[in-house]
């Protein structure tokens, strides 16, 4: 990340993904470089987790310029952008990313220090090239969080979905096996092999992959 700041001569770049398994807007998966401008961790994902832009940037493909917004937001109240030195606007780059499945989402973010003249001057080329760094960054993220592997869900047997599902009530494998009318030693078998299956980092892993390909509901 540090070398996409200075390849592109920005500020800083931050990129963001809650739906991943055990992070929200709260308290999202970050990646967040050692460089100017992202030292207050904390009060970062308070403003995204505030920040009405980022649950609209969660609903679309298209790139969001900031000052296009600001202009757009000049009648809102609630949209945060970071500020530049002196308390100045920032010149920023909002870019949603998506997949494998429609539902694990993220944001990259670039900024500048650049006057809105000479932003605007290299903005369309940028965004092009941005949207390319952001989709790999997000593709790399997703494989180290079991997301990015290619799923055969044909494979998952009727048993196996129906494991997962009292998983994702919260069942034990005690309580499971007494409702399947199985052995402990069989759910154990039946949820290790769909979570080999959905390359899931665990069983509560494993069954909100389910959820999200709608295998259960």
């Amino acid at each position: 990340m540090g070398l996409v700041c200075r390849g592109y001569n920005l500020y800083s770049v931050l990129y963001i993904c809650p739906s991943f398994v055990g992070f929200n807007l709260s308290a999202p998966f970050m990646v967040q470089p050692r460089c100017r401008g992202w030292t207050d961790r904390q009060k970062i994902q308070s403003l995204l987790a505030t920040d009405p832009m980022v649950r609209a940037m969660s609903r679309t493909v298209l790139p969001m310029d900031w000052a296009t917004l600001r202009r757009k937001s000049a009648r809102q109240t609630g949209i945060h952008f970071l500020p530049g030195e002196n308390g100045a606007p920032r010149q920023g780059l909002t870019i949603p990313v998506r997949g494998p499945s429609n539902s694990v989402w993220g944001l990259f973010i670039a900024t500048s220090n650049e006057s809105e003249i000479c932003w605007a001057a290299r903005r369309h080329e940028l965004t092009i090239e941005l949207a390319h760094v952001a989709h790999y960054v997000h593709k790399r993220a997703c494989d180290i969080h079991g997301e990015g592997q290619t799923i055969d869900l044909s494979t998952i047997t009727r048993r196996e979905i129906e494991a997962l599902s009292l998983v994702a009530e919260g069942k034990k494998p005690g309580e499971i096996a007494k409702l399947m009318r199985i052995s402990n030693d069989t759910v154990k078998a039946h949820l290790d092999s769909a979570r080999d299956k959905l390359h899931a980092l665990n069983r509560v892993h494993a069954a909100a992959k389910a959820l999200r390909a709608g295998l259960i509901s």
